[in-house]
């Protein structure tokens, strides 16, 4: 029964939506002109004079309150502390510039003493200085110095010219041992380089003697073959001469 109800009411509310729905599509758009009408104009206007009023007002004050604050300013007096300028300030000023003076004439005096007793101190240093350099022993001194380097200086030099023309000597006496002569050399089995040359050029030309009369032999030989040659000539009819 509930379901029965229930789906009933659905369908009741569905069909009732589909009719609202229809009803909406159909319904024209209604336009209120009434601010356009003269009423509406004359209460904007009473709007905007009571608003342009209220404006004004508040200028007015704030010009006025401006007025009041510049005037309280004026009227107001610049309260300075002239404690200073009084006697005994006046008093403690110059105790205490006097005090400052005295203090800077005693540093004043105090270093004009000591500038006095360095200058005096100055001009009674005396310079050291060691003259015995310039007198006549020392003058003798370096003379005999200066002539005992040079006569060293001298004998030096003597000695390597003496050791310089000995090497000379040596050198011009001195023959180099060169062995110019290889046909003296002795081989190790028996006889010596020149005698090895010797005998192989004799078997060269030995050789070569042997060979020429082959070569003169079979030439000889090659000679009379080719002078005892005849040449087969076949002229057509069938007879070699």
């Amino acid at each position: 029964m509930r379901d029965f109800i229930a789906r009933k009411t659905a369908e009741h509310i569905r069909q009732g939506n589909i009719q609202h729905k229809s009803h909406l599509e159909h319904m024209k758009p209604v336009v209120d002109s009434v601010m356009d009408t003269e009423i509406a104009a004359i209460a904007r206007a009473e709007l905007a004079a009571a608003s342009a009023a209220r404006r004004a007002e508040m200028e007015a004050k704030r010009k006025a309150a401006v007025k009041e604050y510049y005037a309280l300013l004026k009227s107001k007096t610049t309260v300075i502390d002239d404690l200073m300028d009084t006697e005994a300030a006046a008093i403690a000023r110059g105790r205490m510039a006097a005090e400052s003076s005295a203090r800077k004439e005693t540093e004043s005096a105090e270093i004009r003493r000591e500038n006095a007793e360095m200058k005096k101190r100055l001009k009674n240093v005396k310079t050291s200085l060691d003259t015995d350099i310039t007198d006549e022993i020392a003058g003798a001194a370096r003379e005999e110095r200066a002539a005992a380097a040079m006569a060293r200086r001298a004998a030096k030099i003597e000695k390597i010219k003496a050791e310089n023309e000995a090497m000379r000597q040596r050198l011009s006496n001195t023959k180099a041992k060169t062995d110019d002569d290889v046909l003296d050399d002795e081989l190790a089995g028996g006889g010596n380089i020149a005698a090895l040359r010797d005998k192989k050029a004799a078997d060269s030309k030995d050789s070569k003697a042997a060979v020429a009369k082959v070569l003169k032999s079979e030439n000889s030989a090659m000679g009379k073959r080719i002078a005892n040659t005849h040449s087969k000539t076949d002229d057509g009819n069938g007879i070699q001469f």
